[in-house]
């Protein structure tokens, strides 16, 4: 996915650069062309796996290393790379084969071989992104009266993971709420401090209120964890992630148990990622996913997942789109790298909206299930110009708490000077 938002600061004062941003993929071809993950159960001599996800050292059962080197001989395969995915039990194969070889004939063979759990290849993911002092510029939280709704719930509590590329983790607006961060992808520390599409998810859930800077969040006082599983290239800010590194960030959702999970994804359906997701749902994390809207819900893995819940703008809307809960993701102004701001639009912003209105809804109903969230969220939309239902912050939060909060709709402070002076394929 290309990510390519621009902010920039002079002194004190704030430039901000909006661009339409693509999604593409960058990862050379052959990864995908060359390699398999194949699976096999871990516990082959009865040993147990120590607690927690390890990405670098696998399971050390000796019978369970014999038949994976068993495996990759009578296939003639090389191993690439081997993890364990305590959740599903099995202990997971990144293996390559010769040019002269064909992926789908290596597949075929592998699945009739008993001795194999699972079979698949690799497959590209997009994050989903078209391409205080500024409070007042937030028109979409300014409409859905954050300030009073904030008087009542703040996402206190509630810890959100986020499955992207890496944060700022320093950014003033974030950094006191992240408490968590796993880099899936490379060792790269700096290159994490500096991804664009994460930190401006990161920035519509969680950004401080009342700091005397920037914006708010629509739920400032929750807790980011962050797992990057998407990597944003240096030069090109071109993003791509694929299922290997989802299925990594996945584990470790499990070990480290958010309440709410926010995948503002999309890509090709993959069965592991499948298993895992709904490891996640039964563990009774929420978990929202981003509609590739250039495709409709069908073709949107794993937003199309019964565990699931699928958001989508008012953008570009057509068919397909009935299940999908519709939240505001057009210049939603957030966090950037380098402790700075821009306007960012599309799903991948949306989706982050109804990761913070949920935050809200938890905090005083910490056991709300996927389903009721998903009954609440769309018992409290209302109808925009366009006849579309699109999800009410107010109104949702009030259907948790029971409050007798007013939720009419207010015209955007803009300029009034009053509300809270503070402190967005990855998706489109």
């Amino acid at each position: 996915m290309v990510l390519s938002m621009r902010t920039s600061r002079t002194g004190s004062a704030i430039v901000l650069l909006l661009f339409i941003v693509g999604c593409a993929s960058k990862q050379p071809l052959d990864r995908y062309a060359s390699n398999v993950v194949f699976t096999v159960p871990y516990a082959q001599s009865g040993n147990q796996l120590a607690s927690g996800f390890t990405q670098q050292t696998p399971v050390d059962s000796p019978a369970a290393q014999n038949l994976i080197q068993a495996v990759l001989r009578f296939h003639g395969l090389t191993k690439v790379s081997q993890f364990t995915i305590e959740a599903l039990n099995v202990e997971a194969v990144v293996a390559g084969f010769g040019p002269s070889r064909n992926l789908d004939d290596v597949v075929s063979d592998l699945s009739e071989d008993k001795r194999v759990q699972s079979v698949q290849s690799l497959k590209p993911y997009t994050l989903m992104s078209y391409n205080d002092p500024y409070f007042a510029l937030q028109s979409t939280v300014n409409g859905d009266q954050i300030d009073s709704i904030h008087q009542i719930s703040t996402g206190k509590n509630v810890v959100v993971g986020i499955v992207d590329t890496g944060v700022d983790r320093w950014h003033p607006e974030l950094i006191n709420n992240i408490v968590y961060t796993k880099n899936l992808v490379d060792s790269d520390q700096d290159s994490f401090d500096n991804d664009e599409h994460g930190t401006a998810v990161a920035g519509v859930i969680a950004s401080a209120a009342n700091n005397d800077l920037g914006i708010v969040g629509v739920a400032p006082d929750v807790q980011l964890m962050v797992f990057k599983a998407c990597h944003q290239e240096k030069t090109s800010r071109r993003t791509s992630c694929d299922s290997l590194s989802i299925i990594k960030a996945l584990s470790d959702v499990l070990v480290q148990q958010p309440d709410i999970l926010n995948l503002s994804l999309s890509g090709p359906r993959d069965a592991i990622i499948e298993r895992l997701l709904r490891e996640v749902y039964r563990n009774g994390i929420v978990v929202l996913g981003a509609v590739d809207e250039s495709r409709g819900l069908a073709e949107s893995f794993p937003a199309n997942m019964e565990e699931v819940i699928a958001v989508g703008t008012a953008i570009n809307i057509g068919g397909g789109f009935t299940d999908v809960l519709l939240a505001p993701g057009t210049d939603m102004l957030t966090t950037a790298p380098g402790a700075t701001y821009g306007f960012k639009s599309g799903s991948s912003m949306a989706t982050a909206y109804v990761s913070g209105i949920v935050a809200l809804m938890k905090e005083h109903n910490p056991a709300l299930s996927n389903a009721e969230v998903y009954g609440d969220l769309r018992a409290s939309a209302r109808f925009d110009e366009n006849d579309l239902p699109v999800i009410d912050m107010c109104r949702a939060v009030n259907t948790t708490i029971e409050s007798a909060h007013e939720c009419e709709r207010i015209p955007s402070m803009a300029g009034s000077g009053q509300g809270i002076t503070s402190s967005f394929q990855l998706a489109n």
